[in-house]
């Protein structure tokens, strides 16, 4: 396998959006985020607190006048110098109207280069 190559799937946009991520399972919470970064298969967001790697959340994604809803696991979080975290999300199940959306959405940005 080459070495430094972007092996995501997706192509993937900065883009700012409002997000209420809602954390599934015996505890259930709720936290306003933003994105820094999104493609269709899932996306990064600064939330307040880490979450576990493997657990699922639930994301309300308002994106250009336009909500969307989507399952997501989160792949990685890791901790910002400010106290926040940045968490990587892989979307799980997402209708086919939410994807269209996110397409829509996606548009008018401009993709991130690979790393």
């Amino acid at each position: 396998m080459e070495e430094g190559r972007d092996r995501r799937r997706f192509v993937r946009f900065p883009a700012e959006f409002a997000v209420l991520v809602r954390h599934l399972g015996p505890q259930e919470t709720e936290n306003l985020a933003k994105t820094e970064v999104v493609g269709q298969g899932g996306c990064l967001f600064i939330h307040p607190q880490s979450l576990g790697l493997e657990e699922t959340v639930e994301l309300l994604i308002s994106a250009r006048g336009l909500v969307l809803k989507a399952k997501a696991r989160v792949a990685y979080a890791s901790r910002r110098e400010d106290g926040r975290y940045d968490i990587g999300v892989e979307f799980l199940a997402m209708s086919a109207e939410d994807q269209e959306k996110l397409r829509h959405a996606l548009a008018a940005s401009e993709p991130t280069p690979p790393h």
